[in-house]
């Protein structure tokens, strides 16, 4: 026998109808967030070297971390700013520097976890911040150069499609048309 014979007819299809709408409705808002993502992601990319290169000199100029970070955090664009004040907010609360560190990671993705890493040894251990964060500095910027040159030579390829359908079609009207009108008007006479 059945093992659903207690279902009204139709009960089952209505509850199957009407779980794919649901999830229907939830993949826009996945694929809106999406973008936003990714542009985040960019933002953080384009501007995380920046920010090395402010908080080195911040350092070489005699703050200390902690307060490296909060004379860097105004000029930062709005994506690190939220990062760097998420951990300047929880010094303020308390909280230990080389702790407080740890709300960079979920922020600012991968690439932050050497910073974390080097700040939080010199906050636990005393260990020279300076040299780190110049390596650390560099290698942003040869990323970022590399990430640069990647997209400088996918630029001839992006630049094919329009180049030929902007190109061709004035190329075929001033060059073989004229042509084409010549043969046809002496195959008349």
């Amino acid at each position: 026998m059945n093992a659903m014979w207690w279902l009204a007819p139709g009960a089952l299809s209505a509850g199957l109808a009407a779980r794919p709408r649901a999830v229907h409705r939830a993949e826009p808002e996945r694929h809106r967030r999406r973008p936003r993502r990714r542009a985040r992601e960019r933002a953080i990319g384009a501007h995380y070297p920046d920010a090395l290169e402010l908080i080195v000199l911040a350092i070489r100029a005699g703050h200390l971390p902690a307060s490296a970070l909060r004379a860097v955090q105004p000029q930062l664009p709005p994506p690190l700013d939220e990062a760097f004040a998420a951990v300047t907010s929880c010094v303020a609360a308390g909280q230990r520097f080389a702790d407080a560190l740890a709300a960079l990671t979920p922020l600012l993705g991968p690439r932050a976890h050497a910073l974390v890493d080097s700040f939080a040894a010199a906050d636990r251990y005393g260990l020279p911040l300076a040299p780190v964060l110049d390596r650390l500095a560099d290698d942003a910027r040869h990323q970022r150069r590399r990430a640069n040159e990647v997209l400088a030579r996918q630029l001839p390829v992006r630049l094919a499609l329009p180049l030929v359908l902007c190109t061709l079609p004035s190329f075929v009207m001033l060059a073989i048309a004229p042509l084409l009108l010549a043969a046809v008007s002496s195959l008349n006479r």
